[in-house]
């Protein structure tokens, strides 16, 4: 068994990390989350993807600690080779969590437990993030407690999803947020129970599924061009994309479903 699990569940790509005890994102980690990646990628058929953890109460604990420490202090001899693995090392986060987030469907991380660090800068790559609600589990980017600050893209993408004032709030004083918490900023989309909470999250996601899958894929490629170009080429762009998928086969099934009253069956074409 890998340090993460995968499989195609009705056009859900299901990913479950399984990294003992707690997922950190060490090197091993990263390796098989490129492979990961490349399937999630390259799989036909694939509508929706849904991250998970193999074990309730953590989701991701973010960086492995001992992958950051020189041998020495700050100014030991081997100080600069540190400074470039971990140059590397901040680079493969950036690279594939900015693949998770360029996937062309929606991807969902259901936080079953702890997303501290750089697993709450993997949930951030994702469209939605659903959240335990069990009292204890806790998202947040807490490094500046280490003397450090969020290098996954949590810089760059927290303030894009709540808004600079609260980003900087939650970066610069390193909170740890309960669910309800989270869910009141805006960090999380919604709460479940612990009981049901992977249920309820898989049936989040098969919804998601069952949707027009190149009209979600346009729009989410047009959201995030709205953060990165002037309003008059996000404009250009969104004419063009219109264009195309108007005459997909799910947008002629859509308006057709209206048209006669009855629910639109959608085969992602």
């Amino acid at each position: 068994m890998g340090l993460i699990e995968h499989e195609l569940q009705e056009g859900v790509a299901v990913v479950r990390f399984n990294s003992p005890p707690v997922n950190a994102l060490s090197q091993a980690f990263f390796e098989e989350l490129a492979r990961v990646v490349a399937w999630l990628e390259g799989t036909a058929g694939i509508r929706a993807a849904l991250f998970t953890s193999a074990f309730p109460g953590v989701f991701m604990a973010g960086a492995d600690l001992t992958e950051f420490q020189p041998a020495g202090g700050a100014g030991a001899p081997d100080a600069e080779r540190l400074r470039a693995r971990v140059w590397e090392t901040i680079g493969m986060y950036h690279d594939l969590f900015g693949r998770i987030e360029a996937l062309p469907y929606p991807t969902v991380a259901a936080i079953n437990g702890h997303a501290l660090g750089g697993g709450c800068e993997f949930s951030l790559a994702c469209d939605f993030r659903l959240m335990v609600d069990d009292g204890r589990s806790e998202i947040g980017l807490p490094e500046v407690r280490l003397g450090l600050f969020p290098g996954g893209g949590g810089t760059q993408r927290l303030p894009r999803l709540i808004g600079e004032a609260r980003a900087k709030e939650l970066i610069l004083r390193g909170w740890r947020l309960k669910a309800p918490e989270a869910r009141q900023i805006g960090l999380v989309t919604d709460l479940y129970p612990a009981e049901t909470f992977a249920d309820q999250a898989l049936d989040f996601t098969r919804r998601l599924a069952l949707q027009a899958t190149q009209a979600l894929a346009f729009a989410k490629r047009n959201v995030h061009r709205s953060l990165e170009v002037p309003l008059s080429e996000g404009l250009k762009g969104e004419q063009e994309d219109f264009a195309a998928v108007v005459v997909t086969e799910d947008a002629r099934e859509g308006i057709q479903a209206f048209f006669e009253g009855r629910k639109a069956n959608f085969r992602g074409r």
